[in-house]
């Protein structure tokens, strides 16, 4: 079995192994039709695809994976990996700071009941992202939250992961999902964008706690990670609400971070998060001709983007 293949990320509309040698990592299902597809490695994400009733992206991997719970999360190990499930119902009156902080001390707890104690991605997808003012706005109050807990496991800035933030369709609840390992993530940011742990003030009390992008690698295969990226040059969103040039401008943001952690080529598998689902046409149109990436590559889904002002961002993976 060669390298390409023993890590494997796939999009499809069901959730089948590759080979008999594979067993199933991870599955982020996007969509709400009914399914039968059943597993304890599947995660909601409460996400729709665009243009499709139900989306998968499943990560399956050509050794052994145990599955078993620790508290209210789920946690598949294998000898390279670990990714923890975590999800967060939320009332109307329930503080976001303290059950962000709280869902992340969890996060971590778990992370040290397994072999791999390095956080690699973690995506959060949030409800209401964009509900509430100024500090109150939620993906502020969020973040917040979420950097208490790394000051309280005495994670630093340098060390925090490559991460995915964007807003799902319901109004409350917190979707965690972290792939953590025992290999170290060499971390990669943006020439073009200041670090996001660095924002000014002027975004929030406390900064966005993620790398723009990273790799991890193993004696079987090398896997490259790209944070959510979208059309922000320095701190600053550039051409707001304006989807054809945010396209352009985070493609470029995108090939500057490539550079340094070689992922974006027409054997990345994306995730395209869009405010509008109608740009669907636009966005995929750029993708075609830009990278030669068909539907078996990108996941279209509709997402809120974490400032109001964006439309789109883009992260993604690729197996090398």
């Amino acid at each position: 079995m060669g390298r390409n293949d023993h890590l494997q990320v796939v999009l499809g509309n069901s959730v089948s192994p590759p080979s008999e040698k594979h067993n199933l990592l991870v599955a982020f299902r996007f969509g709400s039709a009914a399914t039968n597809q059943t597993h304890p490695a599947i995660v909601d994400t409460c996400l729709e695809a665009v243009e499709h009733d139900n989306l998968y992206e499943c990560w399956w991997i050509a050794e052994p994976v145990t599955y078993r719970t620790h508290g209210r999360m789920r946690i598949a190990e294998c000898a390279n990996y670990a990714v923890i499930i975590q999800d967060n119902a939320e009332q109307a009156t329930d503080d976001l700071v303290s059950l962000t902080r709280q869902a992340y001390v969890d996060l971590m707890l778990a992370i040290q009941s397994t072999d791999h104690h390095r956080m690699a991605k973690v995506w959060n997808y949030l409800g209401g992202i964009n509900e509430g003012d100024g500090d109150q706005e939620r993906y502020r109050r969020f973040s917040v939250g979420r950097a208490a807990a790394f000051s309280e496991f005495g994670i630093s800035d340098d060390e925090a992961p490559t991460g995915t933030g964007v807003g799902t369709s319901r109004e409350r609840g917190l979707t965690i999902i972290a792939l953590a390992s025992k290999h170290p993530l060499v971390r990669a940011e943006n020439p073009r964008q200041l670090s996001a742990f660095r924002y000014p003030r002027q975004y929030g009390p406390s900064s966005p706690k993620f790398a723009r992008g990273g790799s991890v690698s193993n004696d079987n295969h090398d896997l490259y990670l790209l944070s959510g990226t979208a059309a922000i040059v320095g701190h600053k969103s550039v051409h707001p609400y304006d989807v054809n040039s945010q396209v352009d401008e985070t493609f470029r943001n995108l090939a500057a971070l490539s550079e340094s952690v070689s992922v974006l080529d027409k054997n990345s598998v994306l995730r395209v998060y869009l405010r509008n689902p109608a740009d669907i046409t636009i966005v995929a149109s750029k993708l075609e001709s830009e990278l030669g990436l068909g539907s078996d590559r990108v996941a279209f889904l509709h997402g809120n983007i974490c400032r109001r002002e964006l439309m789109i961002e883009i992260d993604g993976v690729r197996v090398k």
